[in-house]
């Protein structure tokens, strides 16, 4: 079938998460096929075809899925999707990380929830052909608790969650074991909020001291908790404040790298180039137009379809 462009638009995407609101979920129709686009952001991502092809689309792993099949994304990974047959509907569920990095059952120790959107893309769950029907079965259910209105529908939520999870974690190509326990998350959380509350750049070596860790021992549980390293993670994230800046302000570029602790311009365009797959020039003037920027990479920002319809839920605080 012949891929046809459609008309973008950009749209920032901003998840109002906390620990009385972990999750938010979407059912989301395509109703055209559409170019491949990219986003990347903080919080995970776990989504379930339901109707019609998604090709979604990592830095080194690309994948056509059909009905009940489903992807997931972690921290800050820069991901795509490209609709390939439409009608395509779509449940796509943001959560956040530490939801799952607390979950732990006395029972089951071993089992890492966070293990699906921490594994190397081509070793993340596939759901094979004759469980596919359950799945979306399930993803289903998951859209009508959704929309239930009663005072436990958080807690119906979460359950589903943990529920959909550990099923989806039997077709792993990998086994999920957890390599770093759980209260380490309460050391490197201080690491991670060192990071959204400086723009300047935070060394290894000052984010181990804050968690009392070694160096060593610090990059080893970063890693294993988070699913990337923790410098990988801290540039992405002054990455993703500058190309907001980019759409969002008319400052020169020497400014915004100076905004977000690059040494200068040329230091913010070479990172930008590299993760980005275009420069800051051709992102910003290219977002602005509604085009996407670059043939397999556009931006942290979610761009979405002019015509995609979306409907969203947030549980109950």
């Amino acid at each position: 079938m012949k891929r046809r462009a459609l008309p973008a638009k950009i749209r920032r995407v901003s998840f109002d998460l906390s620990p009385a609101r972990p999750m938010q979920g979407s059912l989301s129709m395509h109703p055209r096929p559409q170019e491949t686009l990219f986003d990347m952001h903080f919080e995970l991502e776990l989504g379930v075809v339901l109707r019609g092809t998604m090709q979604r689309q990592y830095d080194d792993y690309r994948a056509a899925l059909e009905p009940g099949e489903t992807w997931f994304c972690g921290m800050w990974e820069p991901h795509g999707y490209a609709v390939l047959d439409a009608p395509c509907e779509v449940l796509v569920l943001v959560i956040q990380p530490q939801m799952l990095v607390e979950l732990r059952f006395d029972e089951a120790p071993e089992v890492n929830w966070l293990a699906p959107f921490t594994l190397p893309p081509k070793q993340r769950p596939r759901v094979p052909p004759d469980a596919r029907a359950e799945i979306a079965a399930r993803a289903r259910a998951f859209a009508e608790a959704f929309a239930r209105q009663e005072p436990r529908r958080a807690v119906w939520l979460r359950l589903k969650l943990v529920e959909l999870l550990l099923r989806l974690q039997e077709f792993a190509r990998a086994p999920a074991r957890r390599e770093a326990p759980a209260p380490f998350y309460a050391r490197i959380n201080q690491a991670v909020q060192m990071v959204f509350e400086s723009r300047n750049h935070v060394s290894s070596a000052r984010a181990s001291r804050a968690c009392g860790l070694s160096r060593n021992r610090f990059d080893e549980v970063f890693r294993e908790l988070m699913g990337l390293s923790f410098a990988k993670f801290a540039l992405r994230y002054r990455l993703s404040g500058a190309a907001a800046d980019l759409l969002r302000t008319p400052e020169p570029l020497k400014s915004i790298a100076r905004a977000w602790g690059f040494t200068d311009a040329s230091h913010l365009h070479r990172c930008f180039a590299r993760h980005y797959g275009c420069t800051p020039d051709r992102y910003r003037r290219a977002t602005r137009e509604g085009q996407p920027a670059a043939p397999w990479r556009l931006s942290l920002a979610a761009p979405l379809a002019a015509s995609q319809k979306d409907v969203k839920w947030d549980p109950p605080a």
